[in-house]
């Protein structure tokens, strides 16, 4: 039973191997010809297949505004956070799945320390400016985090969800890339076909090749007319971009006057010693 069982198990591993075999060996044949093909074509000694001109026209517009939704993207985070450390710590968590970290900004950490210094000296008029200052400075720094958060989550995480579904798009492209490399191939050794059998043969392949081609290059006009017509939406993160930057400008402008008027017109004001200027000029005399 034993010896049954081995030979049985022999015969399935070598089917298994040469199955293997034969599905390397079509690999590396496809791989070759598809490597001939690309040389052929950049030593001009090889005909391809041409995409038409509307189709071409649509990759040109989805790959231009991947390239500079990326660019954009990048710049705003830039405007939103300047620390670059915070910014890759920022890009980490994201990759993570997990929210980025709530921080001060530079604005807040002003006011922090403005109220810091006026709370030590707050029994002297500068003291006291500082802490009207430390008080603003700080309302403004929390403007501005609101600010910083709905502009991400409205310009930047919608460019970061558009640009993570590129992928799938590039792998569509790429294989409509090999396939017109097949096809073009199997009609470069239809036209170097020396008898009229060889020729017959070789154009089953072509049919065949043809129909792979054209079925692939339809799934990527359509993933691509998705994408451009997604793009062409995205225009509507602009509009929200404008209006997270306007509400912010004018509450800090707000703000900014408001702290004006309240440190020019202190309480406090005028009643600490003012101390004379040295006049270097009486000096020398």
């Amino acid at each position: 039973v034993s010896t049954q069982s081995t030979g049985k198990y022999e015969k399935i591993d070598r089917k298994a191997e040469g199955s293997a075999g034969k599905q390397f060996a079509h690999f590396v044949k496809v791989g070759y010809n598809r490597a001939r093909q690309v040389t052929g074509e950049k030593l001009g000694t090889a005909q391809r297949t041409e995409y038409d001109r509307e189709f071409q026209d649509l990759c040109n517009r989805v790959d231009k505004h991947a390239f500079w939704a990326n660019m954009l993207t990048s710049k705003v985070e830039l405007v939103l956070q300047p620390n670059p450390a915070y910014r890759f710590e920022d890009f980490v968590t994201e990759k993570l799945g997990n929210e980025r970290e709530i921080r001060h900004t530079y604005t807040e950490q002003l006011g922090i320390c403005m109220l810091n210094a006026g709370s030590d000296m707050s029994s002297s008029d500068y003291g006291q400016a500082l802490l009207i200052m430390g008080d603003y400075e700080n309302r403004i720094g929390e403007s501005e985090h609101k600010m910083i958060k709905q502009a991400f989550v409205k310009f930047v995480k919608p460019f970061m969800d558009a640009a993570s579904k590129e992928g799938a798009i590039n792998n569509e492209r790429r294989t409509l890339t090999a396939l017109r490399l097949d096809l073009d191939a199997a009609k470069n050794r239809v036209r170097a076909a020396k008898t009229a059998d060889e020729m017959k043969e070789l154009e089953n392949f072509v049919d065949e090749a043809q129909k792979k081609f054209d079925e692939q290059y339809e799934i990527c006009r359509e993933v691509l007319e998705e994408r451009d017509q997604a793009n062409a939406e995205m225009v509507v993160h602009l509009e929200d971009l404008c209006q997270v930057q306007v509400d912010y400008f004018k509450a800090a402008t707000e703000l900014c006057q408001e702290m004006c008027s309240k440190v020019l017109n202190r309480p406090t004001k005028g009643k600490a010693p003012a101390r004379k200027r040295k006049d270097s000029s009486s000096d020398e005399e």
